[in-house]
């Protein structure tokens, strides 16, 4: 099982009916920084992993593997 973040990242916006632009603004990350993840153009820091669970109601692991309580 490998970790596949822009996967979930994206299945997360998803479920909340956002945009990259509104994880950007709820999470303070960059819409840069975003999309490089997407793209697989770098990997993030623990510091912005946070704030994207934090902002997406998800743990870290959940964000990171997939998992979702819900599912």
């Amino acid at each position: 099982m490998g970790l596949r973040i822009e996967e979930n990242m994206q299945r997360l916006i998803n479920k909340k009916n956002w945009t990259i632009y509104r994880l950007a603004k709820e999470s303070n990350v960059a819409v840069s920084a975003l999309y490089n993840i997407g793209k697989k153009r770098q990997g993030p820091y623990a510091e912005t992993l946070i704030k994207l669970a934090d902002a997406l109601g998800v743990t870290v692991d959940e964000l990171l593997r997939g998992k979702d309580e819900s599912e």
